[in-house]
């Protein structure tokens, strides 16, 4: 059986890119001043970075003649040897900024976000037209993993690694079925003792709320059911299994259809805001801030119009 050839290991020179192209730019130009002028830089910001790279290679790369530079026989042999690899790292790095201009983008949504804001003809299409996947899941994507996936989520936890925008906190109003709404005294404390929570984990926090907003000791015994996400528990909700802290705007249309009814004025707002996360460098390129502007024109318009 044929061996694997051995890794070929690296030593780390010490050096910088800034040092590197203000070593060319005065080898092309045989002038600290001209150089800075091309690099943008200042002419002893230049002379610093030659400094640098003089004392890691432990050889003076330049003379002075008469305000002008040349190369010391050093500077001559590295400037060759390190310009071609130097435009091929260039060439490499425009290749891999067009594959990754070209690569799709998932954008995964919870599916009741979804329906409310991403499911129109112009967005849908703009998608299409950008390569970007849209993803209707209540499932957590790895934003680390393979592709490029960007992100809806209902709270998120900081990581240096991703952008994260805030979008919007969603307002909760309590909510059931016509059929329990109907016969409703959320006044009464013996009421609530025999009613039903559908508790999603992100709306279980804001119960005590609406028993302090209805200015009643909470309930000695409840009944919850728990779901992974909000539109699980709009369906139960709507099927007449209990009370629910609707979501707004999410929970317009079941308003609307009569499928829900509110129970109560109370309107909460939820402590856990909507926010758009990708990973650091899909957002500082210009596709990433593209996607965002265009995810954020969908959304901020309706989002604050909730009834």
């Amino acid at each position: 059986m044929k061996a694997e050839p051995p890794l070929e290991r690296w030593a780390d020179p010490g050096l910088s890119w800034s040092q590197l192209r203000a070593f060319q730019a005065c080898a092309q130009l045989l002038s600290f001043n001209a150089a800075a002028t091309g690099l943008n830089l200042t002419a002893s910001a230049v002379r610093h970075q030659i400094g640098l790279l003089e004392g890691r290679l432990g050889g003076k790369l330049f003379e002075r003649q008469g305000g002008r530079l040349s190369l010391t026989a050093i500077g001559i042999s590295f400037e060759r040897q390190i310009s071609r690899p130097m435009r091929d790292l260039v060439s490499a790095c425009a290749a891999a900024s067009r594959m990754a201009a070209a690569a799709p983008i998932t954008l995964t949504a919870p599916p009741l976000f979804a329906r409310q804001f991403l499911f129109d003809a112009r967005f849908l299409k703009w998608c299409d037209s950008n390569a970007i996947k849209l993803d209707v899941t209540d499932v957590k994507r790895d934003l680390f993993g393979a592709g490029q996936i960007v992100a809806i989520r209902l709270g998120a936890d900081p990581d240096h690694d991703l952008i994260s925008t805030p979008i919007f906190a969603a307002q909760l109003v309590l909510a059931a079925a016509p059929a329990i709404a109907d016969k409703a005294r959320p006044a009464d404390p013996s009421w609530w003792l025999e009613q039903t929570l559908l508790s999603p984990g992100v709306s279980e926090v804001a119960w005590p709320q609406v028993w302090q907003k209805l200015k009643l000791r909470a309930p000695e015994i409840t009944h919850p059911l728990h779901f992974s996400s909000y539109a699980a528990a709009l369906e139960a909700a709507c099927a007449g299994h209990g009370l629910l802290l609707a979501p707004l705007p999410f929970s317009e249309r079941e308003f609307a259809s009569g499928r829900l009814s509110r129970l109560s004025i109370v309107r909460l707002q939820s402590r856990i805001g909507y926010s758009l996360l990708m990973r650091r460098e899909l957002a500082n390129v210009s596709r990433g801030r593209a996607l965002r502007r265009r995810i954020l024109a969908a959304i901020r318009p309706r989002g604050q119009s909730s009834p």
